[in-house]
């Protein structure tokens, strides 16, 4: 593979981009196999450490391989041979006509597209080509933190599309799940935040359109935080979660 520098921000890979690099060597795996599970239902990666841009290399093992899931577990190492990320997969097949039985989270209020504010490419001290590949929309009423009035709720709202259009599909959605800014930015705490681990849960097909996203920082403790990011898509149905604990590192005065 190759770790593209557009995918990236303030210089570093983007955390839910290498991911979905190691599910997508999964999910090749699968298919030289045999039996196929089209798409990624659960992806848990551990980040050792940040991964450079351009050559990689990626290892995968197939622990299970069953009727309805299989398992693998892919490792992603830097051109030097380093590992860098450690990552199990489970893969399935999702089905269009799904509904769920149940459904506890609700999606936020969120003004229309057009009345949300698209995040720059360059921003005050920072440089993020990934603004570049995604188009993010946040509601105004979360930006406080671009101007230095953060809300202090720890929680970022908006829409997500692919800047050329294309179509989100499971795959994406395991980038999906860490796209947005950290929600602590809305706490203040606008320095780097390294993802230390990820999880992303795939729940259905995503419609075409853009996706509603809501990120929370659940509980900032230790120089460490905890968040919880949902996604909708276009029809409002919950398409994605992700889980992550990530640091938080506090720009020296």
């Amino acid at each position: 593979a190759e770790v593209d520098p557009e995918w990236s921000i303030a210089g570093k890979p983007n955390g839910g981009y290498l991911l979905a690099l190691c599910a997508q060597a999964a999910l090749a795996e699968l298919r030289e196999g045999g039996e196929h599970h089209p798409h990624v239902l659960a992806a848990t990666g551990t980040f050792l450490s940040a991964a450079p841009f351009g050559a990689a290399r990626l290892e995968v093992t197939e622990l299970r391989r069953g009727r309805s899931s299989s398992v693998l577990r892919s490792r992603l190492m830097s051109g030097d041979g380093e590992p860098r990320v450690e990552a199990m997969i489970t893969c399935g097949r999702l089905h269009e006509d799904a509904e769920p039985r149940h459904d506890g989270v609700a999606r936020p209020q969120v003004p229309t597209i057009e009345q949300c504010v698209r995040l720059p490419v360059d921003a005050p001290g920072f440089h993020v080509p990934l603004m570049g590949v995604l188009a993010e929309h946040l509601d105004p009423a979360c930006l406080g933190w671009a101007t230095g009035s953060p809300g202090g709720e720890g929680e970022l709202r908006g829409y997500l599309s692919f800047d050329d259009g294309r179509a989100f599909d499971p795959l994406a959605l395991v980038m999906a799940v860490d796209a947005f800014p950290p929600p602590t930015f809305d706490l203040g705490l606008t320095g780097w935040v390294p993802t230390m681990s990820l999880s992303a849960w795939v729940r259905a097909l995503p419609a075409p359109g853009p996706l509603a996203v809501r990120t929370r920082a659940r509980l900032v403790q230790d120089a460490l935080v905890d968040e919880t990011c949902d996604v909708w898509d276009s029809r409002g149905r919950l398409v994605a979660t992700g889980h992550q604990l990530a640091g938080v590192r506090v720009p020296r005065s």
